[in-house]
């Protein structure tokens, strides 16, 4: 179940609490970190962003029509709808010849002009454009990438918000490849933009963008694709959200990106770490506390650039005002990350995290976790075991499971992931869909298909195991 996230105080009296959940996950499928329900359906909203461009760049349109890494960039941004954002968002329609009255949402202000901009320390500085527009719609630079696919791939910008639309596929198949999800376990809704949004396991979404940080496995189109996105997020931060938020300090570390969605979803990708990461509110109030709770868990991953963290704790005023401009409280991020010592291990040679970046309550977790996984878990589990965990599938639910037994279950998981013979479906139900495929993408010469799953007319195949085993003997 979720955990608490974020207190806020009146006085020295916990007033509110903000319950939420987070999984960190590294690109080969391993669940490094988690607090809460890292099991929970959730809606990526606009985190799914930097996935829903990855077609459009595939395609080289943004070759086709020569268009900067800034205008890149705001493709997979949030924006605030500044002058700035709003420059760049018409020299896109200029080189592409795209129209404004053919996006679909309606005209709206600037983010910039509205009170979340106020509680930025340093939103003085913003430059709201006055009235309403779709540019100034802080998804106009997606809807602008979608029109270009759509009409590349049909002739025209029409219908690209439909599910069925070839546009559409290509951005699930996306996604179901980066989070090894099939198509028919994504769960679609409609976005406040108006085009079709995506719900999955929130260790799945990790996954997604673990493979953001580290596209080892992938075909070499779509690894390029991926790190010029990476790259021009990078360069361009100011272009996500604005200027002196959250996500512009993290990305304008090379190492790092990050792109927040509605309703209190946030996402991460580190590159040195090959870690994705995800962070959910249960009530959707993330933007001011957003901050906070990605400098938290810098701080508790051991993450050296303590000049970002120390920003990201005073991007936004957490401190509480009444009517009479009093200050009367102050809002806080007070939670721990369950991280595997292993982890820790492998980072710093072996060694133990020093004291002084790993409270008590840190340490303890870790060490009970390491005592749990080494008295409980062989490191080479054997097919039985993996037999076994299918047996059980239909049996209790997990969480009325012995500890030890949660971690037996989860390292069969993390193992049989990316690099087994089964896509992991984390779910209530626990259910696993046979796929020997690593990877997705790549077709296996003379793998025996058996079924194939279809929803929304976008297809998952499950293959023969014993045929993909023996295609991989003759490679």
């Amino acid at each position: 179940m979720a955990e608490i996230l974020v207190k806020e105080y009146r006085g020295d009296v916990v007033e509110n609490v903000h319950y939420g959940s987070i999984a960190i996950v590294s690109s080969t499928g391993e669940t490094i970190a988690y607090t809460g329900d890292i099991e929970r359906q959730t809606y990526m909203r606009s985190a799914s962003k930097p996935i829903q461009v990855l077609p459009t760049l595939l395609a080289g349109l943004h070759k086709k029509y020569n268009l900067s890494e800034e205008e890149v960039t705001i493709c997979n941004s949030s924006h605030w709808g500044s002058n700035h954002h709003i420059y760049v968002l018409q020299s896109i329609m200029e080189k592409t010849g795209l129209k404004e009255e053919d996006m679909i949402m309606n005209p709206t202000i600037s983010t910039s002009a509205t009170p979340l901009a106020d509680k930025l320390t340093l939103g003085s500085k913003l430059n709201p454009v006055e009235g309403k527009s779709r540019l100034q719609h802080c998804c106009s630079g997606k809807h602008l990438s979608l029109m270009m696919l759509q009409r590349e791939l049909t002739g025209k910008v029409t219908g690209y918000q439909l599910p069925d639309s070839p546009v559409q596929k290509q951005i699930i198949s996306f996604l179901s490849m980066l989070s090894q999800t099939p198509t028919y376990r994504i769960s679609l809704g409609i976005d406040g933009c108006g085009v079709p949004v995506f719900a999955l396991p929130m260790r799945n979404i990790a996954l997604a963008y673990a493979k953001l940080a580290d596209p080892f496995n992938l075909p070499d189109d779509i690894r390029e694709a991926i790190t010029y996105n990476f790259d021009c997020i990078n360069k361009h931060p100011e272009k996500i959200n604005d200027y002196f938020t959250p996500s512009y300090y993290v990305n304008k570390n090379p190492d790092l990106l990050m792109k927040d969605g509605s309703r209190g979803v946030i996402c991460m990708a580190i590159r040195s770490r090959k870690l994705g990461i995800v962070i959910k509110l249960e009530d959707g109030w993330s933007d001011e506390y957003q901050g906070i709770i990605v400098a938290r868990i810098l701080e508790q991953l051991q993450y050296d650039d303590k000049e970002l963290i120390e920003q990201l704790k005073e991007t936004y005023n957490t401190k509480i005002y009444n009517d009479c401009k009093d200050e009367v409280g102050h809002a806080e991020a007070d939670f721990d990350i369950h991280i595997e010592q292993s982890y820790f291990d492998e980072l710093f040679g072996n060694a133990e995290p020093e004291e002084d970046d790993l409270d008590e309550s840190d340490a303890g977790t870790a060490n009970e976790s390491a005592d749990s996984e080494d008295s409980n878990i062989d490191s080479s589990i054997e097919d039985e075991d993996m037999e076994e965990l299918e047996d059980d599938e239909d049996m209790e639910d997990e969480e009325q499971l012995s500890a030890e037994e949660r971690a037996r279950r989860r390292a069969i998981r993390d193992r049989r992931s990316i690099l087994g013979q089964n896509v992991v479906l984390p779910s209530s139900s626990q259910t696993f869909i046979q796929n020997p495929m690593t990877d997705p993408m790549r077709p296996v010469k003379s793998a025996k298909v058996i079924s194939t799953i279809q929803n929304n007319d976008a297809e998952f195949e499950v293959f023969d195991k014993k045929d993909n085993e023996d295609n991989k003997k003759q490679e």
